[in-house]
Formats: structure tokens, C-alpha cells, sequence
């Protein structure tokens, strides 16, 4: 079964009420959570007039943990920004006093709109992170999001400093699994509690390989390739995941996970910090 990167994916979501690639709707309720929480937006570029933007705690404290939370990275890819729509949702104004969080929600809009993973000029925006010297450096698979993501990566590091996820699926799949980063050390708590928030709504998927590296009870551990999460961890984060969920499954059922593996990611990084 292949995919090509030019396929559209939509679904509709009955909690959202709209179409999963309603970009005009997400950005409107985005701007709404934002406005509730007070956190600082930094516009990081602009892609073919549609901005990349991240979001901070809007008055970050020294002796608390610095976390990043990124979606959105492949445009067919939709319920990993709907469910950080529901995660903010969720969260309190309070939380703020405890961790500095920062999120991207939406990195690749153009293949978002469409429904397609790659973004409109047929690029990867998850590839293209090739680490040298211990600096990220643009290479030949670096997409115009990747570029300015790159060119803010001292901010992106020292807001990852203490771990990032980056919630993905897989259209391939009707179970999810989960890449995990614990550098120097077996996967352990942080890897399997992700894991086990994603396997409340579907089945682990079984042992096998997924391009060429192998999968062990629900996880991919510490496969650094260049990829954003890769390279973050890379370029000092103490942690590091990218989600899973599959995108043969309901898409409600699928935004639910979404933020459930951002609670979890929160909670864990909580209890560390």
C-alpha cells in the first residue's frame, strides 16, 4: 500500500463542526484559545501569505522547564492541529506558573488546505534538519518551512530544552506507535507513557518494521534521522516524540488522541521539571 504525497485527505469532525482542512476555521478559533491564554505569538515567516507562528507562555520564568509542542507538519495530517486546538481548550491560565510552553501549531498550511502531506511547492516540511557541528544547517531536503524553522533555531533550542513532541499520522495505519528520543538510555516512562495515552483509543501497532527501522511494542526508540524532532533532540533536548495516530480511523477519535498525547507529554514534563 503506498501514498502519494500529492493524495487529498479530508474528514469532517462533528466536535469542530467543520471540514478537516477549514483552515479559516481553525485559525479563527487558534486566535480565539490565544487570545483566552495571553501567550506571545511570534510570526517566524510566511508562507504563500500564511504565517508560521509560534506561541510562548507570555512571561517565561528561568527556574521552570522549557517544553515545545509542533503540529501540523504534513498537511494530511490534520487531527495533530485540531487536537492542539483541543488541548489549549483545555488548559488553564494557571499552567503558566508552572512550565514555559510553547507551541507551533499549524507548520505546513498550504498542505493543510489542500489535504495533501507535502506543502504547494512539493516539499517535505519534516525532512531537510541536517545537523552539523552542532548546528542545524539548511540541506537540499529543507522546505521553505524548514528554512525559517532553521533560521530560529537558537529560539526553537532554548524553548525545547527540556523536550518536544510532534504529534504526526499516518495514513497508512489502523493502529498508532509512537518515535521516541531518550538520548543514552532505553526507552523508559516518558517513551511508554506517551505511548500508552495514544493506546487508550487505538491498538498499539504489532512488531514490524516502518521504513526500514524497527518497531517494539508501540515504539520507534531513538531513530535520529532529518527530521524536526531529530534534530532538536540533537541539538541539546533532554526528550523528544513524535505521535502516530492513525489516519484510517475516525477523525474525532483521532483529534481526542492528538491531545491526550499532548497531556501527557505536559504531565510528564511537569513531574520532571
Amino acid at each position: 500500500m503506498s501514498r502519494s504525497s500529492f493524495q487529498q485527505f479530508h474528514w469532517h469532525s462533528q466536535q469542530f463542526g467543520c471540514a478537516s482542512n477549514d483552515i479559516d476555521c481553525f485559525y479563527q478559533q487558534l486566535q480565539h484559545q490565544m487570545q483566552r491564554l495571553a501567550m506571545a505569538k511570534q510570526t517566524l515567516g510566511e508562507i504563500a501569505a500564511y504565517p508560521l507562528d509560534l506561541y510562548q507562555s507570555a512571561e517565561p520564568q528561568a527556574d521552570k522547564a522549557n517544553i515545545l509542542i509542533s503540529a501540523g507538519f504534513h498537511g494530511e495530517e490534520a487531527a495533530g492541529p485540531w487536537g492542539m486546538l483541543k488541548f489549549l481548550s483545555q488548559l488553564e491560565n494557571d499552567i503558566f506558573s508552572q512550565i514555559n510552553l510553547s507551541v507551533l501549531p499549524l507548520v505546513n498550511p498550504t498542505g493543510f488546505k489542500a489535504g495533501h502531506r507535502f506543502n504547494q511547492f512539493g516539499e517535505n516540511p519534516n525532512r531537510g534538519f541536517a545537523v552539523e557541528d552542532g548546528q542545524a544547517v539548511v540541506s537540499e531536503e529543507s522546505s521553505v518551512e524548514g528554512k525559517l524553522l532553521i533560521a530560529h533555531q537558537d529560539l526553537l533550542k532554548t524553548l525545547s530544552r527540556d523536550g518536544i513532541l510532534t504529534c504526526h499520522e499516518d495514513v497508512l495505519q489502523h493502529s498508532c506507535y509512537v518515535y521516541s528520543f531518550e538520548p543514552g538510555q532505553a526507552a523508559g516512562a516518558f517513551s511508554t507513557g506517551l505511548r500508552d495515552s495514544l493506546a487508550h483509543y487505538f491498538t498499539l501497532a504489532a512488531d514490524n518494521t516502518i521504513d526500514g527501522w524497527n518497531l517494539d511494542k508501540g515504539l520507534i526508540h531513538n531513530h535520529y534521522d532529518s527530521s524536526f524532532e531529530s534534530c532538536l533532540v540533537q541539538l541539546g533536548a533532554k526528550r523528544g516524540a513524535c505521535s502516530e495516530t492513525p489516519a484510517l480511523e475516525d477523525f474525532d477519535q483521532r483529534i481526542n488522541a492528538n491531545c491526550a498525547v499532548m497531556q501527557q507529554f505536559l504531565s510528564v514534563s511537569l513531574k520532571q521539571s
